[in-house]
Formats: structure tokens, C-alpha cells, sequence
């Protein structure tokens, strides 16, 4: 039962997440939905708090790297587990095209997700810039299918997702 109420919340936020994006849409620049990719019902885990904090960590340093003015940066909690969202002084295709290049360039960015709007609610998708879709971290297929085959269990995918993480803090 708790699981069920626990799918439940999730199935809600996601719903939310619409609404949650539309109140923050920017005047000018574009935005950046950051999430995590958290498999099973259980979103809230240790590993993906480390994982987002390493993600915002970096997003933000390679942003302002970048020469990229970050006007706002807003986190909250859902069931979802952590959520971000960055305002940031950039056209949205240049802004896709940044993040992909960061994630291609982090080792831990299989778990996170990031997506980009324009003003006007519009989303930047990798189809749209001719990137290729997400691979599984664990098989390398892409990921939509095997998350929607259920390839893999949660269990052996957030075992990757620590051993990755305690990988990357052995290294650092």
C-alpha cells in the first residue's frame, strides 16, 4: 500500500511539473528543468541527493564558465525527488546545445535530466537539434526502451548509480 500511495505522489507531481515550469517561465533567456533519473517508486534516495548536489555543483560552475548569467535559481522537493530550476540569459537552442555538451563531458550525467524552455514554455529537445537520444547506463540501448521494457530492475540500476557516485568521489 505504501508503494501505491507512493506512485501516486509521483504520478502527481509529474502532472505538477507543467504548472510548476509555466509559473516560472522567463521574461527573457530561457530555463533549465533540472531533474534526476531515478529508477523505482522510491525517488527520495541518499544517492540521488548526492548525485543532484554534484550536478548542481557543476551546472553552475560550467554555466558561469560559459559566460552564461544565471538571473535565478530555485530548487524544491517533490516525490520526484529533487527538482531545479535555472533562469539563465541564453537563447534556448544555444542553451541545449551547451548542456548536451556538458553532459557529454560529465561522467554522472546518465542521472540527470535536464531540459530548456524559451519564454514562451517551449521545449529544446535533442530531436529537435539532432542529437541522439539517451543511452541506458547499464546496457547502452537507448534508454526509453529499456526503462519502458523494464530491462532492468531499480535495484540494479541504482546499484550502478552508487557505484558510479563512489567511483567519482575515490577519484576527486
Amino acid at each position: 500500500m505504501a508503494n501505491d500511495s507512493a506512485v501516486s505522489a509521483i504520478l502527481r507531481d509529474r502532472e505538477r511539473l507543467h504548472e510548476l515550469r509555466e509559473a516560472r517561465y522567463p521574461a527573457a533567456g530561457s530555463l533549465i528543468q533540472v531533474m534526476m533519473n531515478i529508477p523505482g517508486p522510491d525517488k527520495r534516495l541518499a544517492v540521488a541527493y548526492k548525485l543532484f548536489e554534484l550536478c548542481m555543483e557543476a551546472l553552475q560552475e560550467a554555466l558561469v564558465g560559459a559566460a552564461y548569467k544565471i538571473l535565478a535559481l530555485e530548487r524544491i522537493e517533490l516525490a520526484l525527488g529533487p527538482v531545479a530550476y535555472l533562469q539563465v540569459s541564453a537563447d534556448a537552442a544555444a542553451l541545449k546545445l551547451f548542456c548536451l555538451s556538458f553532459e557529454g563531458e560529465h561522467p554522472l550525467s546518465a542521472y540527470w535530466d535536464m531540459d530548456i524552455y524559451d519564454s514562451s514554455g517551449k521545449a529544446m529537445g535533442r530531436h529537435e537539434l539532432g542529437a541522439p537520444s539517451r543511452r541506458c547506463y547499464l546496457c547502452g540501448q537507448p534508454a526509453k526502451v529499456c526503462g519502458f521494457l523494464q530491462r532492468h530492475s531499480p535495484e540494479e540500476l541504482i546499484g550502478r548509480m552508487a557505484a558510479d557516485l563512489a567511483a567519482r568521489k575515490a577519484v576527486t
